[in-house]
Formats: structure tokens, sequence, C-alpha cells
């Protein structure tokens, strides 16, 4: 009896889980779902997930690593490393031409409480004007696929609307240059305070916000836009926005993965550095707390003008006017070294699958 009360006791407590990175740094924003796919929770801005409310097995994704899927017990501490996703691009081959042309790879998942509801996954080329300040020219989603639970077909729109915001907003510049910017500090109160040689918290009077990472080349930046937002909102007093986002109970998170750029690239824009990026948004609905994550990768960038570029927009439909099977995407993923969906997110995708 004293052996199984002290089970219960152990099973009760909260099992923390830390996730870090070879040099033993914390990743924020990893998402944590059980072996079934169900959503736990998401690291915070040290690596750390308090409590994985019991699972014993849990899978660990982020855009930027390799994911896993662990066993609790075994874990020393409740640490766990995860290792780089070795996903790159080649550099950009400057010329003389009117666009440059990107090529976006995303996956969106939708979760309603912790359950998911909808996954889509496909191929954005998206051309952003030179001569318009970079005005993203082309709104085209090519060779969508598995889009589960296609009976509610919003889903599918918010998705890919979702994916093409993403998209827009790489036509400015990197997100670390963006925060130093004297207007963006005064905006939002943000302070950019170095931690070491290659490290950097972002703060403002609501807290910590996020963090900067040089490494390997990369700049690797979080941010909790949230915060931010609530920030600027009391600042300018727009109460209105301010009581909605808390009824709300709003959540708004990034991560975007750079090239840090060699000396002689300063003609090079900075849309064409973006490796990865990452996005967590959260509010309280009707049917529970909404959850949409979604991981981006630029799988090719290029220079070209409207007809090259209307031309590889066409290559890239040709033979999925419809939905690309999850074998199609597998093998685009495979092309381009883009980590596969780890056995979790694949269950939870192939179980809703069997519900259309």
């Amino acid at each position: 009896m004293a052996v199984v009360a002290m089970m219960t006791v152990m099973n009760a407590m909260a099992q923390k889980i830390e996730v870090v990175d070879a040099d033993g740094n914390g990743i924020p924003l990893v998402s944590v779902t059980t072996e079934d796919g169900v959503f736990i929770g998401k690291t915070d801005l040290s690596g750390v997930l308090a409590d994985v409310k019991g699972a014993q097995k849990v899978g660990l994704n982020h855009v930027a690593y390799k994911p896993q899927l662990v066993s609790v017990a075994s874990l020393a501490e409740g640490r766990v490393t995860l290792e780089d996703a070795d996903f790159g691009i080649d550099e950009i081959v400057v010329k003389p031409k009117p666009y440059i042309c990107v090529e976006y790879y995303f996956r969106g998942f939708r979760y309603i409480g912790d359950s998911l509801r909808a996954y889509g996954a496909g191929v954005m080329p998206v051309a952003y004007d030179i001569r318009n300040h970079y005005k993203p020219k082309t709104r085209w989603v090519a060779s969508c696929g598995v889009f589960a639970n296609k009976a509610t077909s919003w889903h599918r729109a918010v998705i890919v609307d979702k994916a093409e915001e993403i998209a827009k907003r790489n036509k400015g510049p990197m997100t670390e240059k963006w925060m130093k910017r004297d207007t963006v500090q005064q905006v939002y109160g943000l302070s950019v305070v170095k931690d070491d040689a290659n490290r950097w918290r972002v703060e403002n009077p609501k807290g910590l916000l996020g963090q900067i990472v040089h490494d390997d080349g990369r700049t690797y930046t979080t941010l909790d836009a949230a915060l931010m937002q609530r920030y600027q909102d009391e600042r300018q007093g727009n109460d209105k926005l301010m009581k909605k986002r808390q009824e709300k109970n709003y959540a708004y998170e990034y991560a975007d993965i750079y090239r840090l750029p060699d000396e002689d690239e300063s003609d090079i824009p900075d849309l064409a550095r973006l490796e990865m990026a990452m996005h967590h948004w959260e509010l309280n609905t009707g049917k529970g707390r909404e959850r949409d994550i979604y991981y981006v990768y630029v799988v090719s960038h290029y220079y070209a003008d409207e007809a090259e570029f209307k031309a590889r927009s066409k290559e890239l439909n040709h033979g999925h006017e419809s939905d690309m099977t999850l074998e199609e995407l597998q093998t685009f993923e495979r092309q381009h070294s883009i980590p596969a969906l780890d056995a979790a997110q694949l269950k939870a995708i192939m179980a809703l699958k069997k519900h259309n």
C-alpha cells in the first residue's frame, strides 16, 4: 500500500522537461505532444515545459531541429537534447532581373483544445517586386496537400491565408535588424541586452520578450509578439483592442532563422537570407482553445522576370492540380532535406484522414 501511495504521489507530481541544443542552451517554442499527437504545450524562452501532464512518451517538434519521440522516464532530470535539422539552401545568385522569387514549403496545424483538427502542407512561390519596395507580386499556392477534415473547407482557407501572411511578412528586414531600429524600440519599448558573445535578451517593461542567438552562421530570433502588442496597446490607449485580446487570452510567438551575411554580401536583401520560420497563434473561442502552428522552410530563391516566374509556378503545379498525397509531399520533403514529420504528428494526421 505504501508503494502504491508513493507511485500515486509521483504520478501526480508535475513532470518537467527541458529541451536544449547541442551546446546546452534552452530551445524556445518546441511543440510537445503525446505519442498520439495530442497537444500538451510548448517550451518557454528557457526551453522548459513545466508539466507533460502524465504523458509517458512525448513528441518534440521545432522548425530548426530534428523531431524526436522520447520516453519521459528515460530523461535524466527531464532534459533532452535536439539535433540541428541540417536544413539550408544555396546562396542566391545576383542577376539584374525585376523579381526576387522565394519558394516556401509550409506546414500548418490547427488544434482545438488539445486535439488536431486540420493539417495542411504545400509549396508557395512568391515574387517580390524589387522596383516596388519588394511588394509581393503574385499570390499563388501550388501543390497543396493533405488537408485533413476537408469537409470544413474554411480550415483550408485559414491555413493557406496564414501561410501567405507569413510569406508577405518576410519582405522586410530580418527580425534582429528590425528590433534594433529606433522607431521600433520606441513603439514597443524594446531593449536588446547582451548576454554573452553570441546571445542577447530582448526586453520591454512587460518583461522578457525573447532572445537572439548567433550560431553556425545563422541568427535565431524568438519573440513573444503578444507581449509587444500589449505594451503598444497600453501606450497608445487602444483600450478596446486590449480588452478583446485579454478576453480571448490571445498569444502569438514566432521564431525566425536567417543566414548571417558575409562581408561581401551587402547587396543581397534580407528576404533572400531567411531559411526557416515558425509561428504560434493561440486564442479562446466558443469551441475551446484554438492553436495554429506553422513551420516554414525556404526551399529556393532566385532572380527572375515575370515570364520566368510564371513558368516556374506552372512547373511546380504540374501534375498536382488537386491535393498532393502525403506520400508526394514526403517525396518533396526528402528532395529538399526538410525534416520529416515525427511519429506523433503523423499518427494524428492519419487519424484525422480516417474521419474524412
